[in-house]
């Protein structure tokens, strides 16, 4: 019989291709280090101990052994006889039993049964047991969900009975809790009894603590750091001479180690190059007084006005006053994002490579983008490594595994990074039942939250947004949210729920002034009207067009003068259709197609063109009888300005987004940057029908068939037309309230033509049915992190759980077939290359892989970073000037077609059949 102590024999980790021996490593050792790395991980991250604290209202020093102690108790459903028998032979050489017992109850439900049959007993903490546990239930979910996602709350009793047997694998279990409670818990230390609101406390806390769980079970799973060893060493040598050594280590070396916040947070340190001119909203900035505790500010002014450092200088002294520890910077694209990210790394000071570090003190901070993470060397890559997982098709992908494709993918690393730049899906994601939802919601807590263009968000996305800044603010958050066109009752909204979520009293705005700063925070709400930047406030002349053959006769006009000019249009195939056209009458003027059907590699090389050739300071040579025709990418992207502009006709706060790229830098007549601008004023053409008042419901639909349903309330887009007929000129601040107010104003619906009424009520109730969704897909922060019987997937999957409504879609990678291999589109690093690779179509357009290729994508699937999880591989053959691949299409339910798929670096990608009709670029 094995001499080994009892506790010893049970495995945690089991790798039959481990370099080394053993081939395992015991569950006791593995639990330890766990608890180490959680141990570690809230000495280096502070605000972590402190939110934690404050939200549970137990001191630092009471909490802190509590929590190291969970930690340690994290894989109780390990001892099961179901998670022992994976491996029978381990188990039959560790214990001298095969135990027949099927894994049919993973390991964090069964250990979260344990935790509340036997914990309160074996502790001797009776306070525990009371009304069903109910003060463990939060504790004890949030420690044994650490795989992502909260354990099932089903037949916890009958699951305890069968998989661990009373008299012997309960009393080693029951042993190892005693022995762990001795090693990490003070001999004096008890729970604390029972405060009215303990209950409240805890279910708050549990969100946070949940998202330590899984930080600690990924580093303390990684072989990097802690090597399988053999049951040598008892639970307190373990502990001081390996655990808590490599702790450190891996906590160090993953980058996860808080950084310091810069000490001086000025304006003019964090921009130097523009420190001697801040505009009106930039210096209010720089001198309201910034008090503690969660604060939000809502910043409205014109593109072009300040409001990017504006809203970063908040946010640095933010941090400097220890309201926060980093910043994530949301957008609502991965072009603005793309766009963003290259702005902080560099482009705010072209004499400084990395501008960013200025928000922080030494050089441990990282800067990480949330997509695409384009040349920049990712904080966390330390953690793509593997354990072996437990080699059986039965057991979920083990931690490490979890780790390395989720590591793998900077859209979420950017939220652990101390500077994220990405969209905000990544941060909505924190608030929706979805797996590893709390460690993004770890990440952001201690995160000065920068949303821009808030006025993206539609009705769905608009109440995820509430949601999230909900828990922010509860959970002790700050935010700074950006827009040029907020309408009143989307603000009043975003605000209520900040105060909802800090428990302020609800101070509802009043101020109706543009540009406007708001700043709410415990005290109460200032409201700043800020004199908009001259250089942005400037008269727009408006020129209606009926039919498409008048806007092609005035972009023919501005290129034959040489000036250059943008057509944006509100679908891809409309882009599409009308470079075409453009390309086939004027052969010597070539056009610029944009949009996002792009690979994100040649994306990403059109959009830096056009920002070199368009940008603030392109010259008259680069612009020279130069045509753009793009999608809605161009309004939200790029910082550049046009002599000449059409729009097909949008929602009015897109307009203005639209009218922000039209001759946006001063110039002279032939296109120089000037200190006057020389041409002759600016003109915005819109591709519009008239805006009679007999319109009927087609009134839009007859123009702009393929747009009808991506802006689906045509009511208020005649709104939106008949005020710029009406008008024939606006100045881009002095009317921008007015021109919002009076589309989204509640009294605009009587002005619509009763035709268009009907219109206009079929998509409210759309709203609000997508309202309604929204509701049902996020999380109550009152709840906690409870025990679940609802399955939360992975974010990737195709589930209705989504941060946007609407068709869904299926992200392609592009690969060339070469030497009977499979490469990436994109030739690039190791590593990003089929990142850069990638793009996303209507999954109804494409649904599944080309059997002909089945060899190669396995082949190549297996070689990508991340195991190419839900994506599709569409592997090309050059066929002349194009590309030429195939993939499936379901035609019917489960019935598939192969379709031909084509891609060109100038056009895009193009599919055979079914092409999209109605799809926004967004």
């Amino acid at each position: 019989m094995n001499q080994t102590p009892a506790i010893f024999r049970y495995w945690g980790k089991a790798d039959s291709s481990y370099d080394g021996e053993p081939k395992w490593h015991p569950l006791a050792y593995h639990s330890l280090d766990v608890a180490a790395c959680g141990q570690t991980l809230l000495r280096q991250q502070p605000a972590w101990l402190e939110s934690l604290a404050r939200l549970s209202g137990l001191e630092p020093a009471v909490l802190s052994p509590w929590l190291v102690f969970l930690l340690a108790i994290h894989d109780m459903g390990k001892f099961g006889d179901g998670f022992q028998s994976l491996r029978p032979n381990l188990q039959q050489e560790l214990q001298g039993r095969a135990a027949k017992v099927a894994y049919d109850v993973l390991h964090d439900t069964l250990g979260y049964a344990v935790v509340m049959e036997h914990l309160p007993e074996w502790l001797g903490f009776p306070d525990l047991a009371r009304r069903g546990g109910s003060l463990l239930r939060l504790w004890a979910a949030a420690v044994t969900g650490h795989h992502g996602r909260p354990p099932m709350n089903d037949g916890l009793k009958a699951h305890v009975i069968r998989h661990l047997p009373a008299n012997t694998v309960m009393k080693d279990a029951e042993q190892f809790v005693v022995d762990a409670r001795r090693l990490l818990l003070p001999e004096s230390w008890t729970f604390p009894g029972r405060a009215g609101d303990s209950l409240e406390r805890y279910k708050r806390t549990s969100w946070l603590f949940a998202g330590v769980a899984v930080a600690a079970d990924w580093l303390g799973s990684n072989t990097r750091w802690f090597k399988y060893h053999q049951p040598s060493l008892n639970l307190e040598e373990y502990w001081h001479q390996l655990a808590l050594p490599r702790a450190e280590t891996a906590v160090s070396e993953s980058g996860m180690c808080a950084p310091i916040s810069a000490s001086d947070a000025a304006f003019a340190r964090l921009f130097p190059r523009i420190a001697a001119s801040p505009t009106p909203l930039q210096a209010w900035a720089d001198a309201v007084v910034i008090g503690r505790g969660p604060q939000l500010f809502v910043l409205e002014e014109l593109t072009g006005g300040g409001k990017t450092e504006a809203a970063l200088t908040l946010a640095a002294r933010l941090m400097k006053e220890g309201c926060a520890r980093g910043v994530y910077f949301a957008l609502p694209t991965m072009a603005t994002a793309d766009a963003m990210f290259d702005r902080v790394q560099k482009k705010f000071d072209v004499e400084s490579d990395e501008p960013w570090r200025r928000f922080f003190s030494g050089g441990n901070a990282a800067l990480v983008l949330a997509h695409s993470a384009a040349g920049t060397k990712q904080k966390l890559d330390a953690l793509q490594l593997r354990d072996g997982g437990y080699n059986d098709q039965h057991e979920e992908a083990s931690a490490s595994q979890y780790s390395t494709a989720w590591i793998a993918d900077s859209r979420k690393k950017a939220l652990l990074a101390d500077f994220g730049v990405g969209t905000v899906d990544q941060a909505l994601l924190a608030v929706m039942p979805l797996r590893h939802q709390s460690l993004r919601l770890l990440g952001v807590s201690t995160k000065v939250l920068v949303v821009d263009e808030v006025h993206a968000c539609d009705c769905y996305m608009g109440e995820l947004l509430a949601r999230l800044l909900r828990f922010h603010a509860a959970l002790g958050g700050s935010a700074v949210l950006l827009s040029a066109t907020l309408p009143q009752e989307h603000r009043e909204k975003l605000i209520s729920a900040f105060a909802d979520g800090a428990e302020f009293a609800n101070r509802a705005p009043v101020q109706n002034d543009y540009p406007l700063a708001t700043h709410l925070h415990a005290s109460g709400i200032a409201e700043v009207h800020t004199p908009a930047r001259e250089a942005v406030s400037r008269k727009v002349a408006v020129e209606p067009f009926t039919d498409e053959d008048a806007v092609f006769q005035r972009l023919q006009a501005t290129v034959s003068r040489g000036g250059c000019a943008v057509w944006v249009r509100n679908t891809v195939a409309d882009a599409v259709a009308a470079w075409h056209t453009w390309s086939t009458n004027n052969p010597d003027d070539p056009a610029t197609l944009f949009h996002a059907r792009f690979a994100l590699c040649d994306r990403l090389k059109i959009g830096e063109q056009i920002n070199k050739d368009f940008g603030a300071e392109s010259r008259a040579e680069a612009r020279r009888r130069r045509l753009v025709i793009a999608t809605q990418v161009v309004e939200q992207s790029l910082d550049v300005d046009f002599d000449d502009m059409v729009t097909d006709l949008a929602p009015i706060d897109l307009v203005i987004q639209r009218a922000g790229r039209l001759q946006r830098h001063k110039r002279d007549v032939d296109g120089n940057p000037a200190a006057r601008d020389g041409r002759s004023g600016a003109k915005l053409g819109v591709l519009m029908p008239e805006p009679t008042e007999d319109a009927g419901s087609d009134w839009f639909k007859r123009l702009l068939p393929k747009a009808a349903r991506v802006y689906p309330d045509h009511g208020k887009l005649w709104l939106t037309g008949r005020w710029l007929a009406s008008r024939g000129t606006f100045d881009l601040s002095a009317d921008a309230r007015d021109m919002i107010e009076s589309v989204y104003a509640e009294d605009g619906y009587e002005r619509i033509p009763p035709a268009l009424q009907g219109v206009t009520d079929a998509a409210e109730g759309a709203c609000k049915a997508d309202k309604g969704t929204a509701r049902s897909n996020l999380l109550s922060f009152d709840q906690g992190y409870d025990p679940t019987g609802m399955d939360w997937p992975d974010e990737d999957a195709q589930v209705d759980i989504t941060t946007r409504l609407g068709e869904k879609t299926v992200r392609l990678r592009l690969a060339k077939i070469s030497g009977g291999n499979l490469t990436s589109w994109a030739v690039a690093d190791e590593n990003i290359e089929w990142t850069l690779s990638e793009l996303t179509v209507p999954r109804r357009l494409l649904t599944k892989e080309s059997y002909r290729y089945a060899g190669l994508i396995k082949q190549a699937r297996e070689k990508m970073p991340d195991q190419g999880r839900y994506c599709l591989i569409v592997p090309f053959e050059q066929y002349e000037d194009a590309w030429r691949g195939w993939a499936l299409r379901e035609r019917d339910e489960d019935v598939f077609e192969e379709v031909r798929v084509m891609y060109s670096p100038k056009t895009g990608l193009s599919i055979e059949s079914g092409e999209v009709i109605d799809e926004s670029d967004l």
